[in-house]
């Protein structure tokens, strides 16, 4: 431990001859806890303020408030003062609070980490203020747009927090002027694009884009999907992918259980089968095993679908937006769509507070009339393509019937 010693600080020009500076020392805690002794230089006044000349005494007063600050803490313990630059506690909250969080939160936040290290770097924690955060959130509008400027503000906060709980700042950092953040209209597909995109799907694809265009999962929730995730009319989501990497799902909310229709039951058992023979547990996977990468799905497979069928470009979202409104539109009640698509709110106080436990029967009828809408779209659209045979049966027939067959090859071969 140093010692204390009771600071008189010294007073003295710049190189100029045009400012007053002031030197004293100070003991704080460094990164690791050792109490160590710091030199301070501050800057006290000009040497000419208008009509008047600072003198020495002059600059003096002008120091005496920080030496009784520092005086006055030689009586109480300085391990409850500490000190730390930028860049060595965000080394530490990386390490002790960002590696608690999933996978894909780390990546985001490692990114803003980055910007935040170059504009503060070596200065102290304390030293950094108001003005230093709305002057960078300035310079970033050229370069970054507004929710990546808010979701950074959004890391300073969590950082001053962690700090302030540590003790290595003395409050937290206001509110700074943020950027407004443009509504957008979401993208979102129609009942005969969905349509379209199912008809013009085989085998595996064909599932899965009645899946995610009937459940509006998230597309790592898709790709997370194990075959003992389906039970009967039921698919439980309890977990997410990311880059390959399993984490748990979006919110606490995103853990549920979706009722299916039939018709995508009949789908899913097919699946089932050829996942079975592959050797595979996952719902859809590579030829590896190993899950989906919806990244390069929807570059290789999606787009050019869309493409080739006269649709404007749009990601798994878009499915996830024309669940919501087909439900919507097939008066499905709120709580349900809530419940359905994971949402942590309805918007509504009195329907989350009170809205009371699940209901199986309208989650199992929303199900229903999604599929159902589905499957008509589809057939009107085939039998569009060919002509209507005289012994034509509904697509859930030829699917029922398909898998009926495959399960008395299976049992003829055992």
């Amino acid at each position: 431990m140093a010692r204390r010693r009771f600071q008189k600080g010294s007073v003295f020009l710049n190189k100029t001859k045009t400012l007053w500076l002031g030197m004293y020392a100070e003991y704080v805690l460094d990164s690791h806890g050792v109490e160590v002794r710091k030199r301070n230089q501050v800057v006290l006044c000009p040497v000419k303020m208008g009509d008047k000349i600072m003198h020495k005494r002059d600059a003096q007063r002008l120091l005496q408030p920080h030496l009784d600050r520092v005086n006055c803490s030689l009586a109480t313990p300085t391990r409850e003062r500490k000190s730390a630059t930028f860049e060595g506690f965000a080394v530490m909250w990386e390490r002790d609070y960002l590696s608690l969080s999933k996978p894909s939160t780390q990546s985001s936040t490692r990114s803003y980490l980055k910007r935040l290290k170059a504009a503060f770097g070596k200065k102290d924690m304390r030293q950094i203020g108001a003005g230093d955060i709305q002057r960078l959130i300035s310079a970033s509008i050229s370069e970054l747009d507004p929710k990546t400027i808010r979701n950074m503000w959004g890391t300073v906060s969590l950082i001053w927090d962690a700090a302030l709980a540590q003790k290595y700042v003395d409050a937290m950092l206001p509110k700074p002027k943020l950027p407004r953040k443009p509504k957008k209209k979401p993208r979102f597909f129609t009942l005969a694009e969905v349509s379209k995109i199912i008809a013009a799907s085989q085998g595996d694809h064909r599932v899965f884009y009645w899946l995610v265009a009937e459940t509006g999962l998230r597309a790592g929730e898709l790709a997370a999907l194990k075959l003992t995730d389906i039970d009967g009319e039921r698919l439980t989501v309890n977990q997410s992918v990311w880059h390959g990497k399993k984490q748990a799902p979006k919110t606490d909310n995103a853990v549920r259980t979706l009722a299916l229709s039939q018709q995508l039951v009949t789908l899913l058992w097919e699946q089932f089968a050829r996942q079975k023979a592959k050797g595979h547990d996952l719902l859809f996977s590579a030829s590896t095993g190993s899950p989906w990468d919806m990244n390069v799905y929807r570059r290789r497979k999606m787009l050019p679908l869309l493409t080739s069928l006269g649709i404007e470009q749009a990601g798994f979202h878009a499915f996830r937006h024309f669940n919501c409104s087909l439900l919507d539109d097939l008066r499905v009640p709120l709580k349900t769509i809530q419940e359905r698509a994971g949402h942590a709110f309805t918007g509504s106080f009195t329907l989350d507070v009170y809205g009371g436990q699940p209901e199986w029967g309208r989650n199992l009828e929303a199900a229903r009339n999604a599929g159902a809408a589905i499957e008509q779209a589809v057939q009107k659209l085939e039998s569009e393509k060919t002509e209507k045979p005289e012994n034509f049966v509904s697509l859930t027939a030829i699917h029922k019937q398909t898998a009926s067959e495959s399960n008395s090859e299976a049992v003829e071969t055992t």
